[in-house]
């Protein structure tokens, strides 16, 4: 059949791998395997959706070889180190192979990343006795006999999984994982025969290679997933030796290499945050095609069709990756190749998803509630014909409402305030480096036309207007109302504004002197958009660290805008009264009082539940559901999860 993306649809192969389409689904870690590390009902569930829409190759999250060892996770991760656990594997490879999509597994020791022995119990090995900057532990330097037991580890497990049917796997020598470890001068500081120069810190991998080759054969593909560069500057390695890595694997005779970077003292450049920008690393992955001329599969901020389909007929790369686009829609394949790209929910970036896997629960998508959940909410029910729903608020919670009862058969009405959709979704999208906010307001609108979702844009909801539909339910997802502390002086001057009103009404400024008062998230995106318009920006925090509520990698391009444009951040500072004289403050620390002087000041201190309307109808229907922030405030995921839940379980 025709398709608009005909080079990601091509077929095409990976050593004696036939792959019906050039789309894969690289390793990502959702923390849903068995207590034992087998593979979980859960966990084929969530790769047969992808499958059943047309993903080629999936290759699933790693798999520890190891069980003497300590994992990177405390446990729900996979392992292939015991025959009892092929019945798993089996099953996910005869239930993916049905739809013809080919699959791999990644294997992989963890090293010094490995969860502390506090947690664990078990000793943490290592090639160096080099700490991890997370966990207050030095790993043990393993011994040589470790090292060869190590390799034959990696053996026994990829001959596991090709009993188990799989149709090959994946080396993870990246990430700042044991095989990287051995690779990196950062970790590695032996001087023995695995230390020192490149051949020795190469030594571990090819003899892991050498090993799987023996025990499995050429018929049983073998690809490498390396760090190309670690931006670790003279610490570790660059690109240079990254393109001699890649050689060297290719002289050993693997099948294909997947290309990834850095390690986990700079996670960002491995799973990037929403500001990273596709196509970003596109210079290291042409140096590796470049230099090779076996299959290159790689990631590159991938999240649209449109811009796989670019780099594949530009012959940057054999195979896209696309890992977290597949986590937000399970249709992503298939809408891509049916040319539906405005139907596809996007990946916004915002790593929830790695939030909740860094303290060891099951993952979570932000904008898709069904990712990891597929079997609990398997299709709606078709059970709410002829009945009227009424939603208020056009953002995630209300969209999601929305979304699952006109599936149910209602027929729905979204009544939004303002003239556009997405909420506060669409509201960050207005900040610096945000497009994908963006898109999944587009992406709600777009499902709201295609469902025949009657919207209501610019329209207050009112009792009377609610009631003029007869509604069956009613969900309410009014959404906050800024926080202005009464109790602080000249907070109602009129040169005081909320960032509420500061991204609703698209206020810029330039050469101001600037304070915002309020370092969370949003507080520290508004700064950083001022402070690159060319404003003097000053950012008051009460707490002693900004954003406390987001992933550490989430800040990273902020903080380093907020420096580079000359922003003053002050942490630990309490915010005391707004007057002529500019904004006076008190250092929480050492109790001294300051002031900064200004021009504007702008108040991002949070919200508090608008349960205005609510109060007004809860009694006047038999169910009216209090969604989103205005149920209890948070970040997407929560929004989307409350609208979507409470729609899914309406009786």
């Amino acid at each position: 059949m025709q398709t608009s993306c005909p080079h990601l649809f091509t077929p095409g192969k990976i050593g004696p791998m036939e792959v019906k389409n050039r789309l894969v689904m690289p390793p990502t870690e959702i923390l849903a395997a068995g207590f034992n590390g087998e593979m979980s009902d859960d966990l084929i569930r969530f790769y047969e959706e992808r499958a059943r829409a047309g993903v080629g190759l999936i290759i699933t999250c790693y798999a520890s070889v190891d069980d003497e060892y300590s994992q990177s996770f405390a446990g729900a991760q996979l392992r292939a180190t015991d025959p009892r656990l092929i019945g798993g594997y089996t099953k996910l490879a005869r239930t993916l192979h049905k739809y013809g999509c080919k699959v791999m597994t990644q294997i992989y020791m963890a090293g010094r990343q490995a969860v502390p022995s506090a947690i664990t119990g078990k000793r943490i090995v290592a090639p160096s006795a080099v700490g991890y900057s997370l966990y207050d532990q030095i790993p043990e330097e393993m011994t040589l006999d470790e090292i060869h037991a190590a390799v034959k580890k990696f053996g026994r497990s990829a001959k596991l999984l090709q009993n188990a049917s799989f149709d090959g796997v994946e080396v993870l020598a990246a990430g700042g994982y044991l095989i990287n470890e051995f690779l990196s001068p950062y970790s590695n500081k032996r001087t023995d025969e695995y230390g020192g120069p490149f051949e020795n810190r190469f030594r571990f991998l090819r003899e892991v290679c050498e090993e799987i080759r023996s025990r499995c054969g050429k018929g049983f593909a073998l690809s490498v997933r390396f760090s190309a560069d670690e931006f670790l500057g003279d610490a570790g390695y660059g690109l240079d030796e990254g393109i001699r890595i890649a050689k060297a694997l290719e002289g050993l005779g693997v099948d294909c290499l997947d290309i990834n970077n850095s390690n986990q003292e700079k996670r960002y450049y491995i799973i990037e945050p929403i500001t990273f920008k596709t196509g970003w690393k596109s210079y290291i992955i042409k140096a590796i095609k470049d230099a090779v001329s076996i299959p290159v599969i790689a990631t590159n901020v991938i999240k649209r069709p449109q811009d796989a389909e670019r780099m594949l007929a530009d012959g940057l790369m054999d195979f896209a990756a696309v890992a977290r686009g597949n986590m937000a829609d399970e249709e992503w394949a298939r809408k891509a190749r049916d040319g539906r790209f405005d139907e596809i929910r996007p990946c916004i970036g915002c790593l929830h998803c790695l939030d909740e896997t860094a303290v060891f629960r099951r993952s979570e998508c932000a904008v898709n509630a069904r990712m990891a959940r597929e079997a609990e909410f398997d299709e709606p029910r078709h059970d709410m014909e002829g009945r009227a729903v009424v939603v208020v608020g056009a953002g995630p919670a209300g969209m999601n409402a929305a979304t699952v009862m006109r599936r149910r058969g209602a027929d729905v009405t979204v009544i939004e305030r303002n003239d556009w959709f997405g909420g506060a979704v669409e509201l960050g999208g207005r900040t610096v480096d945000k497009e994908p906010m963006a898109w999944l307001a587009d992406y709600y609108r777009t499902m709201a036309e295609k469902l025949g979702i009657n919207v209501l844009l610019h329209t207050e909801a009112t009792p009377e207007l609610i009631g003029s539909y007869h509604p069956y339910a009613v969900f309410v997802g009014t959404g906050v109302t800024p926080i202005v502390p009464r109790s602080i002086p000249g907070l109602d001057r009129e040169d005081v504004v909320t960032v509420e009103r500061v991204l609703s009404q698209r206020l810029s400024w330039q050469g101001k002197r600037i304070v915002v008062v309020g370092g969370g998230m949003t507080g520290c995106e508004c700064a950083e958009m001022l402070a690159m318009a060319g404003n003097e920006v000053s950012l008051l925090e009460m707490r002693d660290k900004l954003a406390p509520e987001v992933g550490r990698d989430n800040l990273v391009t902020v903080l380093e805008n907020l420096e580079k444009y000359g922003a003053r951040i002050l942490t630990s500072h309490k915010l005391i009264a707004v007057g002529n004289g500019g904004v006076e403050y008190e250092d929480a620390t050492t109790g001294e009082r300051g002031v900064i002087p200004t021009d504007i000041v702008i108040l991002s201190l949070g919200g508090r539940p608008d349960t205005r309307l609510y109060d007004q109808i809860k009694d006047a229907y038999e169910h009216v559901e209090l969604i989103g922030d205005a149920k209890h405030p948070g970040r997407v995921f929560s929004a989307t999860r409350s609208g979507f839940d409470a729609a899914w379980v309406l009786e």
